[in-house]
């Protein structure tokens, strides 16, 4: 072999043997080399890069060179990175939200349909409404009659603790009520007024009493305002890769099954099964693990100091408590054994988890894809007998998914299932949750609820058709959005008109708005309606009393007056009284004559009840002193 090596390397005619080929000069020899050098590496480097840029090359070199258990800590601690790089720009993202503000808005409109008009008149006046000739009974088939659009709704800007907006309510596009609201969570002053009242602004100032139930917590306001101060972003993320380590390097002897077959609802996918047995003593020592490195973390510990639920020395104290009562687990006569199942795609991606401990139970959730069909399943199971179930069953057709979710609980007696269906179910605006989609609900014994989801990625609208029975009675549309900015302004507390639960004497809601005012507002109100001028009025005037009544100056002078407080019932009376749940005699008190008097009692009794007799239709008064008196 050496010898016809040597052969061919002293034959100058070698480089000849192949016709046209030309003999390379040392010059180009060089090149070449060169060349080839810089090609091997690229080639080396490419791999590298590939290995770096793609999940699937990167997860199949480590399934096959790693040892087990640094297989499943990479697997965990790369999936942990990516969940706890995401907890971070949604945190950071809130927090940039709420400093800058936002704009959001709500409203609920129902369309009536002549089914519904039909259904409410019945109910109302009977089926033979039409027959109906008399005066109310046209006004108020007119009103229902009327009634083509109702809306309610508002929007509210938000900016760190300041909060201010308004609502309305309309009927057929014609405002009926509005107003506008403005908190201050800082300081628990609340306003509220309404323009077609007055313009002056009404405050409840709870922040004397409201102090009261947080002086446990003093800075549970601030930490709202400023949680970045408290747990940052970086914090956040870090303390989440933390724990999941502490996971990881407390698990020993894991089995890797390569290429295991998963059934997930109706498709078999491979994946990776990564299965770690636990007995309690390991579990016991994965808690030590975790409580350990809670007591050192500052993090933690600095939260818990701030809103004064313990003092540091109490939260280390505390926690190692707990320790010394796990470390004097006894754990040696204890069979029990928990399997964890991970499921880990080509790419490295974790999918699924199975948690089951042999002979008793197991909880199980995977999702996986094979072609278009997409599936997701999470089961709950006991004694091998399935207790509860949600299944995903979807057709992928680009970004859009058709399919349903079943949810299925398990009984002995009678399985009950519900199921969402959805058709072309696609995302339009993923931060703020929008979609596009037909959906419906369907229900055992009910007729299907069809809802109607639409966006624009700006707004997102659901509609829901009700139909019962064959019967179409109106649309309910909500529509929502969020708008990132807005400016904030609070109201003048010094020019509103200020309550609060310290005053020295009850507010007097005439000396906010005048009787006379309300009064005309729900006059309006209920023209608007429909009702006729003289039922308007009289209604007005009921409500308005009732708003304005005085408890003091009405109430108890007539009461006082009427009847002496000083009424009797025999003893064979309370022997009838069943659990002060009522008489059985109604005419178990009866008025004492000579006790009656047309003067009012300088005091009221303190433990005197009255009572309403059904037949006599007369109020009565009890003096459960006497029952006390003689159980006592």
């Amino acid at each position: 072999m050496s010898e016809n090596l040597n052969n061919m390397n002293n034959n100058d005619n070698f480089t000849n043997v192949v016709s046209g080929v030309e003999r390379v000069s040392k010059k180009k020899g060089k090149k070449i080399a060169l060349i080839s050098g810089i090609t091997a590496v690229a080639i080396v480097g490419g791999g590298a890069a590939a290995y770096n840029l793609s999940d699937f090359v990167k997860n199949q070199v480590n399934l096959r060179v790693m040892k087990p258990e640094n297989y499943y800590a990479w697997v965990t601690e790369e999936n942990s990175k990516n969940f706890a790089q995401s907890a971070k720009e949604s945190y950071s993202k809130a927090y940039d939200k709420m400093q800058n503000g936002q704009k959001s808005s709500v409203s609920l409109k129902y369309v009536a349909s002549d089914d519904f008009k039909d259904y409410a008149l019945s109910e109302i006046l009977g089926d033979d409404y039409g027959s109906y000739d008399d005066e109310e009974s046209k006004m108020l088939i007119d009103i229902v009659n009327n009634i083509n659009e109702i809306a309610v709704g508002g929007n509210a800007s938000v900016k760190n603790d300041l909060l201010t907006g308004n609502f309305f309510a309309s009927l057929n596009g014609e405002n009926l009520i509005s107003g506008d609201i403005a908190l201050d969570y800082e300081n628990f002053d609340y306003f509220l007024r309404v323009p077609e009242l007055t313009e002056q602004w009404l405050c409840m100032a709870m922040g004397e009493s409201m102090n009261e139930y947080l002086y446990m917590m003093p800075s549970y306001q601030d930490i709202l305002k400023n949680p970045t101060d408290y747990i940052s972003p970086e914090q956040l993320e870090d303390m989440i890769i933390r724990y999941t380590n502490i996971w990881n390097e407390s698990v020993e002897d894991i089995e890797i099954e390569k290429k295991d077959s998963v059934d997930i609802c109706d498709i078999t996918v491979d994946y990776t099964v990564l299965s770690v047995e636990l007995n309690e003593s390991d579990l016991v020592n994965i808690a030590e693990s975790f409580i350990e490195e809670a007591k050192n973390d500052d993090v933690l510990k600095n939260i818990a100091v701030s809103l004064d639920i313990c003092t540091e020395e109490e939260w280390v104290s505390g926690l190692d408590e707990i320790l010394e009562e796990l470390e004097s687990e006894d754990t040696s006569n204890s069979d029990v054994e928990l399997t964890v199942d991970t499921y880990v795609d080509p790419n490295g991606d974790i999918r699924g988890m199975k948690f089951s401990v042999e002979d008793e139970g197991d909880i199980f959730f995977a999702v996986g894809k094979d072609g278009d069909n997409v599936r997701g399943e999470f089961t709950i199971s006991e004694e091998n007998e399935k207790l509860f179930s949600a299944e995903l069953y979807a057709d992928e057709d680009g970004d859009k998914y058709s399919g349903n979710i079943d949810f299925t609980v398990y009984d002995s007696d009678e399985t009950e299932q519900i199921s969402v269906e959805f058709t072309d179910y696609e995302v339009v605006n993923e931060e703020l949750g929008y979609v596009n989609a037909d959906i419906v609900l369907v229900i055992p014994d009910v007729d299907p609820i069809s809802l109607d989801f639409s966006s624009d990625g700006n707004s997102q609208d659901i509609s829901y058709n009700i139909n019962f029975d064959g019967k179409n009675y109106g649309t309910v549309i909500l529509s929502m959005s969020v708008n990132d900015g807005a400016d904030v302004e609070m109201p003048d507390k010094n020019g509103a008109f200020v309550i609060s639960p310290y005053m020295d004497s009850d507010p007097d809601l005439e000396d906010y708005i005048p009787s006379e005012t309300m009064n005309k507002f729900i006059y309006d109100i209920l023209v608007k309606l429909g009702f006729n001028d003289e039922i308007a009025h009289d209604g007005a005037d009921d409500i308005t009393e009732e708003l304005y009544w005085d408890y003091e100056d009405n109430d108890w002078e007539t009461y006082d007056s009427a009847v002496d407080w000083n009424l009797v019932g025999t003893d064979e009376d309370w022997d009838d009284y069943d659990d002060f749940g009522g008489f059985d005699d109604d005419e178990a008190f009866t008025y004492d004559d000579s006790a009656v008097n047309t003067s009012e009692p300088d005091e009221k009794p303190v433990n005197q009840i009255p009572f309403q007799s059904g037949d006599a239709g007369e109020s009565r008064v009890g003096a459960f002193e006497a029952e006390q008196s003689e159980n006592a």
